[in-house]
């Protein structure tokens, strides 16, 4: 069972998402503060967590912050701050996802299920991506039908295939991606890496004009959505 802990201040939501998540089978506990939930983490570690940011005692990003020192346990935010800097803060804190108030139930339960096909696939050496199976070991991309030849990527689009492949389904911020590819000193104004996700998408996607595995998060980053199990 799937254990998920929900930390907000607002008793209502919290009713509201213990009972949904206990109804669809996961395990919950909750926590009304920051330090409420530093605490429950530490005592007994969940495998997921739904985070607030507004929290009563302590900014939700330091709670992130704190939680990051020592573990890599995925976070969700639901939070009601909306705007973008907000959004990538909270992600560049070590966030696995932002989800903004008022919600919908079943968007905050897909995120939810991507976040646990992660802690599957993470460990995962070869993936399913768009038409192809990606065998990040070996560095080759072959087509889920065996017709046809390997797909060629360069240095470039393997790095970033493989920081999105690192956590599947989770939101990785141009910033993060920026500086796995060209280091601390890249330029955040650059469209290459805009330039590279097309090359990729050209190359994994049918449909690169509509795309289904590398999804775009206006503004803030990329999303990698894999295919069925392998």
């Amino acid at each position: 069972m799937t254990s998920v802990l929900v930390v907000d201040d607002a008793p209502q939501i919290v009713r509201t998402l213990a009972m949904n998540l206990r109804a669809r089978g996961y395990g919950t506990a909750t926590a009304a503060t920051g330090r409420q939930a530093l605490a429950e983490v530490s005592q007994n570690m969940p495998d997921i967590i739904i985070l607030d940011l507004g929290l009563p005692d302590m900014d939700g990003r330091s709670v992130i912050t704190s939680l990051r020192a020592w573990t890599d346990v995925p976070i969700i935010v639901l939070s009601g701050r909306a705007d973008e800097p907000q959004k990538i803060a909270a992600l560049d804190a070590g966030a696995d996802d932002y989800v903004t108030k008022p919600f919908d139930i079943e968007e905050l339960f897909a995120r939810l299920r991507a976040v646990s096909r992660r802690l599957v696939t993470e460990r995962r050496s070869v993936i399913h991506a768009g038409d192809y199976l990606v065998d990040l070991v070996a560095h080759r991309v072959q087509p889920t039908d065996g017709d046809g030849p390997d797909q060629h990527l360069t240095p470039t689009e393997w790095t970033i295939l493989e920081v999105l492949a690192a956590s599947p389904g989770r939101l990785v911020t141009r910033a993060q991606l920026l500086q796995a590819v060209w280091g601390s000193d890249f330029d955040p104004e650059t469209s290459s890496l805009r330039l590279y996700v097309g090359q990729l998408r050209h190359k994994l996607e049918p449909t690169a004009d509509r795309p289904h595995t590398i999804l775009t998060e206006p503004g803030i980053g990329y999303r990698l959505v894999l295919g069925e199990d392998v």
